[in-house]
């Protein structure tokens, strides 16, 4: 004689009670369907940060580049030699410059990853609410048969 796996056991009394206490039957087509849109939702969501940050990781790699060649400008400034007061108005420029550069370019990647964080977000938002609406009209349903 075959042994009964304690699982099914436990399975079967549980739909047997629902059965017995009346109770509705979900629709697991829609429940399928339903947790499909939600991958596909959080598919779309990951892919949507993973271009933001690609777009933050090509800026970024741009800023170093236009850095870099204001230093090397520099360098070849120095080079050329003059006056110590012209050589510490340029470094003193170079300096303010760099300043501003930096914070303009904080404030770009900021402003990007925020941009790609708020697109993200708001295909997981718009899902949840596409899912509690399936949920209340499912319930709605039940309630009225």
């Amino acid at each position: 004689m075959a042994e009964k796996n304690p699982t099914e056991d436990m399975v079967s009394m549980f739909m047997n009670f629902g059965k017995d206490m009346k109770l509705p039957s979900p629709d697991l087509e829609a429940l399928v369907a339903r947790h499909k849109k939600n991958l596909e939702a959080l598919d779309t969501a990951s892919k949507t940060a993973g271009s933001g940050a690609s777009t933050i990781m090509a800026r970024q790699r741009e800023m170093v580049q236009q850095a870099l060649d204001e230093i090397s400008a520099m360098a070849d400034n120095l080079k050329a030699g003059g006056d110590p007061q012209s050589l510490m108005t340029a470094q003193a420029e170079f300096a303010k410059r760099s300043f501003e550069m930096a914070i303009k370019n904080t404030s770009e990647i900021a402003a990007l990853a925020q941009s790609s964080s708020t697109e993200a977000f708001k295909v997981l938002q718009q899902n949840m609410q596409e899912t509690l609406e399936e949920a209340r009209k499912a319930m709605t349903q039940t309630t009225k048969k």
